[in-house]
């Protein structure tokens, strides 16, 4: 009897901390959304030299910009999905491939609206074989968090202001629209890749509205796209619509590694 009472402690022990485990990661995952942090965009960019630029026919050049999911967080492997394509065309084609990212933690449209306006940006898009990014989320998720939202709120707690997401919306979909355009102006040549939203929350949207809106934002995407012949939007929603629990990492937010290699594959089977 005293083996059983034990073995109970022990299970209702280890389901505590489970629990704790996913609450925290919960509230780390809101916590990226309301109140973005990690690295600042940079002042300026180093252009490349002419001895790196040499040969640039005997290599692939990608350029990776946007906000988190592009810089690859929730991925313990460090690749994130940038990382995972390029190895899947060093498989692929007979040269080496580079990477720049240039990807910021909490970036959202206006942040890389404006990295795409300085000189230096420029100079790194027009060199670039392939450009991939990803944005939109923070300004979508932090335009639809309810106000006043603090950091140890529970998770059966999150509620969403889509009024506000309303309001919003135009707004950030016109900035969209710019950060496309200039893409394409800089460099009419190489593909440009798009990597569509999902909804992290969806198990705690229990009207489903926020995938209503989430499906007009990456319709909007797939608009802006359709205007420019080297331009791909590659879709992620329903990856994640019914495998959350398999996809997510645990601060419930971003992609976690398994996720990443999904979207990899996507990816690589748009490029040439």
């Amino acid at each position: 009897m005293g083996n059983t009472n034990r073995l109970w402690r022990i299970t209702g022990a280890i389901g505590l901390i489970s629990t704790l485990v996913l609450v925290a990661g919960l509230i780390y995952g809101v916590k990226t959304v309301l109140y973005p942090s990690g690295d600042k965009l940079p002042e300026a960019v180093a252009v490349p030299s002419e001895q790196e630029t040499a040969g640039q026919k005997d290599k692939v050049q990608i350029l990776a910009m946007g906000d988190s999911l592009t810089k690859g967080v929730g991925d313990d492997s460090g690749e994130g999905y940038v990382f995972k394509v390029k190895k899947l065309l060093e498989d692929r084609v007979d040269k080496p491939v580079y990477v720049w990212n240039f990807a910021v933690n909490g970036a959202k449209t206006s942040d890389l609206l404006a990295e795409l306006n300085k000189p230096t940006a420029r100079d790194y898009i027009s060199q670039a074989d392939i450009i991939m990014f990803t944005i939109g989320g923070n300004d979508l998720n932090q335009a639809a968090a309810a106000s006043g939202q603090t950091m140890d709120t529970l998770p059966t707690e999150i509620s969403f202001q889509f009024d506000e997401l309303s309001k919003q919306l135009p707004e950030t979909v016109g900035r969209f629209n710019e950060i496309i355009d200039k893409f394409a102006e800089f460099n009419p040549d190489a593909q440009i890749v798009y990597v569509g939203l999902y909804h992290p929350f969806a198990e705690f949207d229990t009207d489903r509205l926020g995938s209503l809106w989430l499906g007009k934002w990456n319709d909007a995407a797939f608009q802006a796209a359709n205007r420019h012949a080297n331009v791909t939007v590659v879709p992620t929603y329903d990856l994640f619509q019914n495998h959350w629990q398999d996809y997510l990492y645990t601060d419930h937010f971003h992609p976690n590694e398994a996720a990443y290699e999904q979207i990899a594959l996507r990816v690589a089977q748009v490029l040439k």
